[in-house]
């Protein structure tokens, strides 16, 4: 987990904000892309939108729309997919009945969040 956060630090140390293109993180837990990346909230945050694709040891998801990821809190927040993959069993989110997915890497827990209006402003 060590080297994503390095990674993550040394992007945003270059001074850039948004990146279009495909972007691929790679750590030792995780692996995560998008079609574009931005940062906010004095780089706290850091979102992928588009095409986003998200790997760990718990869950793998693919074709979502969104990727938060909370440097402060150190977990990740995953919306607009339509299937999961949660310790290799498939699930479509709408047999789960959400789909937006949090989860903290660090402590090795996912978790389904039950309605996507709890964060009107993005998480």
């Amino acid at each position: 987990m060590k080297p994503l956060f390095l990674l993550l630090f040394a992007l945003m140390s270059t001074g850039l904000f948004a990146q279009e293109g495909h972007v691929v993180f790679k750590g030792d837990d995780v692996v995560f892309s998008g079609d574009k990346s931005s940062f906010r909230n004095g780089r706290q945050i850091v979102e992928f939108t588009g095409n986003v694709h998200f790997a760990s040891d718990i869950v793998e998801i693919e074709k979502a729309d969104k990727i938060v990821y909370d440097r402060k809190t150190k977990t990740f927040t995953i919306s607009g997919f339509k299937e999961l993959r949660l310790h290799g069993k498939r699930r479509l989110a709408s047999d789960l009945g959400s789909t937006t997915l949090k989860l903290d890497i660090a402590g090795g827990v996912a978790y389904l969040k039950a309605n996507d209006k709890v964060c009107p402003k993005g998480c």
